[in-house]
Formats: C-alpha cells, sequence, structure tokens
C-alpha cells in the first residue's frame, strides 16, 4: 500500500549577519492525494535587540521587549531569541568561569604584575558579572572581532610592550594574530585560532598560562646571565692574558671555565619558573648551600667513621 502523504523541505543558504544573527528562509511541500500545498517559512535567530528590531511594527517589537522583561530570568540574562513566522522565542544563557580562572588572574596581576583586561562579544551586564567574579576590573563587551583586533593595536601602542592574549573562538583570530604573542587552548579552539596562535597549550587548563609567562620570563633572565657570564670571563681572562699577569694556560683554564659556568647556569631552566630576579637569585644561592651543607655532612659524617676491628 502506498502513502498519499508526502513532505518536502527546501532549505536556502541561511545568511550570516556579523555579531547580530543569522536569517533562513525554508519552502515546505506538502502533498496529499495529489493535492501540494506549500508554506513558507522565515527564521531568524539572534541578540534579542536583533530580533525586534526585524518586527514589522513598533508594538511587536515593544512586546519582545517586555516579555524579556517578564521572563524568569529578566533582561540581565535573556540574551538570544528565535523567530519563526513572527513567533518568537527567548533563550537564557550564562556563562560560568571556569574552575581556577579567579586564582590564575590574581597570580598574572600580584605576581606577574601584568594588567589584565577581558575582550569580550557577549553583553554587557553578562561580561561584568563574568568579570567581576573572576577579578578583572577593565572590561569590553559586545565587540565584533575587529574592534577586539582594534583593542590589541591600540594597547600595543599605549604601553609600548609586549601584550599578551588569550583566546580560543574564530572571532578572536584577529586579535591573536595581531598580539605579540597569542595563545590558544588547543582543545577547545577554534581551526583557525590554532593556525594564527604562537603558543599552544594542549591541555584545557587555564592555569598554564601562569606557567607559560613565568617559565618564558626565567628563560629570558637565564640567556641574559649567560651571556654577561661568558662575556666577563672572557673580557677578564683577556686582559690578564694581553698584561702579562696570567701565564698561557690559566687564561684557557678560566676561558673554558666561563664555558662551564654558562651550561651549569643553562641547567637551572629545570627548576620550577620564578616572577622575579630576586627569587630566582635566592632561589640559586639556596641551592647552592643546600648543596655545600650536604657536602660539609658528608666530608664529617665520613671522617667520623671508625674501622671495626677484625
Amino acid at each position: 500500500m502506498l502513502r498519499d502523504t508526502c513532505s518536502f523541505a527546501f532549505f536556502d543558504p541561511f545568511m550570516t549577519v556579523t555579531g547580530l544573527g543569522i536569517i533562513l528562509h525554508v519552502e515546505s511541500t506538502n502533498v496529499k492525494s495529489g493535492n501540494e500545498s506549500h508554506q513558507h517559512l522565515d527564521a531568524s535567530l539572534g541578540s534579542v535587540e536583533y530580533i525586534a528590531s526585524l518586527c514589522k511594527s513598533t508594538s511587536d517589537s515593544d512586546k519582545i521587549k517586555e516579555a524579556v522583561k517578564a521572563s524568569l530570568y529578566g533582561s540581565n540574562f535573556v540574551q538570544a531569541a528565535l523567530t519563526v513566522n513572527d513567533k518568537v522565542t527567548l533563550f537564557h544563557f550564562e556563562d560560568e568561569p571556569r574552575p581556577g580562572v579567579a586564582d590564575v588572574v590574581s597570580t598574572l596581576r600580584d605576581k606577574g604584575k601584568l594588567q589584565l583586561m577581558m575582550l569580550t562579544g557577549d553583553h554587557e551586564i553578562s561580561a561584568c558579572r563574568v568579570a567581576k567574579a573572576v577579578g578583572i576590573s577593565e572590561v569590553y563587551s559586545s565587540l565584533k572581532p575587529e574592534d577586539k583586533l582594534n583593542h590589541v593595536k591600540k594597547s600595543s601602542r599605549d604601553t609600548g610592550g609586549g601584550l599578551i592574549m588569550v583566546g580560543d573562538g574564530i572571532n578572536d583570530a584577529p586579535a591573536l594574530a595581531a598580539a605579540t604573542v597569542g595563545i590558544v587552548l588547543a582543545q577547545r579552539a577554534s581551526a583557525t585560532a590554532v593556525a594564527v596562535a604562537d603558543v599552544l597549550l594542549l591541555q584545557d587548563n587555564i592555569s598554564s598560562v601562569p606557567f607559560c609567562i613565568a617559565k618564558a620570563r626565567q628563560t629570558t633572565l637565564l640567556v641574559k646571565q649567560s651571556v654577561m657570564l661568558a662575556l666577563l670571563c672572557i673580557i677578564f681572562a683577556s686582559l690578564l692574558s694581553v698584561l702579562g699577569t696570567l701565564p698561557l694556560w690559566l687564561t684557557v683554564l678560566l676561558h673554558e671555565g666561563g664555558t662551564l659556568l654558562v651550561c651549569l647556569n643553562s641547567i637551572r631552566a629545570l627548576n620550577e619558573p620564578t616572577w622575579s630576579w630576586r627569587e630566582d637569585m635566592l632561589s640559586l644561592f639556596d641551592g647552592i648551600r643546600c648543596m655545600i651543607t650536604r657536602l660539609v655532612e658528608k666530608m664529617r659524617f665520613g671522617s667520623n667513621v671508625v674501622p671495626s676491628a677484625v
């Protein structure tokens, strides 16, 4: 037995309105007992303000805004709406900060001495709520990709130094590319963000960001220290050799000793990174003190060993 009812739907390619929403046209055809009926559907999804602007009359637009205010969550959290042939559905979205973000922000601000800001395309109220929860005071909301890019360029000019941006969305890609260093959490990142990133964090853990920055500072400091050690040893040995104060063999020994010092200093990169050169030097002196203490104890205990009688 053949079915006497059949339905077809034809979808036009949806149109994206950057930063506002999307529009989709659907043509539906129902065939029943040889008779065809056609139905046209217009669907739009986007911000409440954008959907309200699509209304044919001011009264319809006002009804949407009133429904938002009267909703359970209120206008603070109702941020999107779907309309299908003038029938509107409201959506509630709420962002929750990742666990540990507040600690990361505190570490970067207090120990790293960094100026922090939030660049987001989210609504102002939602953005401020999240920023307050994690401890960020400077917030820029409702931004399009080009707005984020302009903020990054302006901040780089104003500070006159390097700028780090952390992001993972496709809208972050232009700003990530323009930043001095772009850091991306690879597991959730878009392909575009991954392509322009300078640093990829393979683990989905925001707490890795302070470690990367501290390790970069530690590495830079070690390179500067190693260069200074090498130059001082070479200059000192060369001057004394030219003046005839040191014999040639001792000059060579000082030169090679400088090379050995550089190698030993570089091994310190295996240590946990610190946030300042003072902490780094204190850690170095503490390590030397512990090494000398252990050496002295071994020598003392070794001298107190009494051979047993046979």
